[in-house]
């Protein structure tokens, strides 16, 4: 029975760089980098640089900060020192989420590859049922899908593999925390208090050895930088490849699963077509068989003035002119298009208990379909209306409308058989139930409902 797919069967959504900044900290370094991080911020330091030094040149700022802005440059690497650090929490977090990523890439690639194997499983049982044992698959499995389950994920971590590599991962892991972040501006912050205050007196305004060190520590924080760059970089790299190579296996298993498809394919048409032939010639004996009790019953209900006396048509199937087997066969094959219509269904019987009737609309309507096809055949084969049946005319050869009462409920009469003829040849009519195809467990659902399996 076919399941439907629940919220809770969904996948997890992919890790996304906000998921690695939780807490007040994580808040503030998000708030700290999509600000820092855009170009109005670019504009807002343009426009106090630039307003700064002319300010200092031509303005009140001249006495204070004059050129060459000593006060200016120190503010300069102070921001920057505050920047570096920044770039390595957002260096810190996005390694950390595409860490997570790798493994989740890694973990849904597993579960595609064991998918991939049960259908080959699957398909593998069709093979045994349809070519007696012999397997319609030539090709093996890609030889990645088994090196990719002894192979873990590519992390960014793993990638620092040099002691050059390790130091720049350990400053990172240390520096690129908003600890220190506030350690570096609470330093600065200090220093002008202390410098101002007159407790300190070796670096007083403008604080030069300050710009030193912050110059010093910018240029060790930009090398470390692009040490981690260099290594997120080589991680991406192996997770392309990885990626890479799981869609080509991946694609590799469709294009296996599609060649195996098609030739089983070839087989279930060739069972198909004869299966198809074979309960069409039992349909039309059937239907052979109630066109003569049909008439045999008119008979003994004492109108055999009526009925036609016995013709060629109404002898056994074996006897019958290949002209009136084939009319039959063309009603068999009709059948099911016919229970289409009114929301029937003919499928194997698996439940022969339950009951099944046409109401009077249905019948109706089955009987003015069948009517309709018969004069289409009839027509094709040059038959022509006339008042009795004598060669190639026919009296009912006339539309619905326009036919007697007794002619309608020989038609009427001969659809109602249709669930006890079907089921002489191990089929029965079910009404198809659209709730009972979305609902297959509600057992408030009729009992003679088509099971979705």
């Amino acid at each position: 029975m076919i399941r439907a797919s629940r919220a809770s069967d969904l996948p997890p959504v992919p890790v996304t760089v906000a998921d690695e900044q939780i807490g007040l900290n994580g808040a503030i370094a998000v708030a700290l980098t999509r600000w820092v991080g855009s170009m109005p911020a670019l504009y807002v330091a343009l426009v106090i640089v630039g307003g700064w030094m002319t300010l200092a040149t031509w303005g009140p700022l001249h006495r204070i900060d004059p050129y060459p802005f000593p006060f200016l440059l120190f503010l300069d690497n102070v921001v920057q020192l505050v920047l570096c650090l920044v770039i390595l929490v957002g260096q810190r977090v996005l390694g950390g989420a595409a860490d997570h990523r790798a493994v989740q890439t890694y973990e849904d690639a597993e579960a595609i590859f064991q998918q991939v194997a049960d259908l080959q499983g699957h398909l593998d049982q069709h093979d045994l049922a349809l070519s007696r044992g012999v397997s319609l698959l030539e090709s093996s499995p890609h030889p990645w899908i088994e090196r990719h389950r002894v192979q873990a994920p590519p992390q960014a971590k793993d990638q620092a593999v040099t002691a050059n590599d390790r130091i720049a991962a350990w400053l990172t892991r240390r520096l690129g925390t908003m600890l220190a972040f506030y350690l570096a501006a609470g330093t600065q912050v200090a220093w002008i208090v202390l410098a101002q205050l007159g407790i300190q007196r070796f670096d007083r305004y403008p604080f030069a050895f300050m710009s030193f060190l912050s110059t010093l520590a910018q240029l060790i924080f930009m090398i470390v930088i692009m040490v981690g760059q260099d290594v997120l970089s080589r991680a991406a790299d192996r997770r392309s490849e990885q990626t890479f190579l799981d869609a080509k296996a991946i694609l590799h298993e469709c294009r296996r699963m599609k060649a195996r498809l098609i030739s089983q394919d070839r087989i279930l048409a060739s069972i198909t077509s004869y299966v198809t032939a074979q309960v069409t010639e039992r349909l039309a004996r059937a239907i052979h068989d109630d066109y003569g009790a049909i008439h045999e019953s008119g008979a003994h209900a004492g109108t055999r003035g009526q009925v036609p006396r016995a013709t060629v048509s109404l002898g056994p199937w074996d006897e019958l002119p290949e002209e009136f087997k084939e009319s039959n066969r063309a009603q068999a094959r009709q059948i099911g298009e016919k229970l289409a219509t009114i929301g029937c269904l003919m499928v194997p019987a698996f439940d022969p208990t339950l009951d099944f009737a046409f109401d009077d609309g249905e019948l109706q309507l089955l009987a003015r379909l069948e009517h309709e096809r018969w004069m289409e055949e009839r027509a094709a084969a040059g038959y022509q209306v006339g008042p009795a049946r004598d060669g190639r005319t026919r009296p009912y050869l006339v539309p619905w409308e326009r036919l007697s009462d007794e002619a309608r409920a020989k038609n009427i009469q001969a659809v109602r058989r249709i669930p006890d003829m079907v089921a002489r040849v191990g089929f029965q009519v079910l009404r198809e139930s659209r709730g009972a195809r979305d609902e297959p467990g509600n057992a408030n659902s009729s009992s003679a409902r088509y099971p979705v399996s």
